[in-house]
């Protein structure tokens, strides 16, 4: 379970430095295509659909690292209610349907690519090769559409893989009775944690009211032996 743990978060950390590193690319990217339109009256002609696609993938990613974490999906009215082997037993429902859904969008993924890769590959001129051709269409700010289906083959395999390998985990802990989840992952998430953060304000709330009424009641009292001094003045004076 240890060594599927390691895979886990390092395949994650892969999946972070790419995230970063595609999430600053787009940024130059974008920038640089504002200003080359408004000062140069230009623009790169890739530029603009090259920004779609990295969407698409940057969101695949996104979902890959939040399946890592434990916070893609989760069914929270019933994990709130329950505990112990209740709860890893939902885990292991919820697992095993994600990874079913994830097979089959990666299956349709893939086949779609392929489906679009062969008519495309076709189309090459002799004596050229693929990549030739992948460099011109690009330049001419074009993507082949098997271009744009790969993406969401590896990106759904991706959360697929994440999903399976914390269903093994899952299934280790319910036959062990033995949790796997990090310290960080077994504090409350979700609904849970709106629910705490109310109760900790009405309990400061509360704390707040208790400190005030001591400093009230003295005073009360201060004012109260203001008066009976002040009363006994009169009394003297007359």
């Amino acid at each position: 379970m240890e060594l599927i743990g390691k895979i886990d978060r390092a395949l994650a950390k892969v999946e972070e430095i790419v995230l970063a590193l595609l999430l600053v690319g787009m940024v130059v990217l974008a920038a640089t295509q504002v200003l080359l339109r408004n000062i140069w009256n230009t623009a790169i002609d890739w530029a603009d659909i090259s920004l779609q696609n990295v969407t698409v993938i940057v969101g695949l990613l996104g979902a890959a690292i939040a399946t890592s974490e434990g916070r893609h999906l989760n069914i929270d009215i019933f994990s709130r209610r329950l505990s112990g082997r209740g709860r890893l037993t939902l885990r292991c429902v919820i697992g095993v349907f994600a990874v079913i859904v994830c097979w089959y969008l990666t299956k349709g993924g893939w086949a779609t690519y392929k489906a679009n890769y062969g008519p495309w590959l076709a189309k090459v001129p002799e004596g050229w090769t693929a990549g030739k051709l992948l460099r011109q269409e690009l330049a001419e700010g074009s993507f082949p559409q098997w271009l744009t289906q790969l993406p969401l083959a590896f990106g759904f395999g991706l959360i697929g893989l994440h999903f399976a390998l914390r269903l093994i985990r899952d299934i280790g802990s319910l036959a062990t009775g033995k949790e796997w989840e990090p310290d960080a992952q077994k504090g409350p998430t979700g609904d849970a944690v709106l629910d705490e953060m109310q109760a900790k304000a009405s309990l400061e709330e509360d704390q707040g009211k208790q400190t005030e009424t001591p400093a009230e009641e003295k005073e009360e009292k201060a004012e109260k032996v203001e008066k009976e001094t002040d009363d006994d003045d009169k009394e003297e004076d007359k």
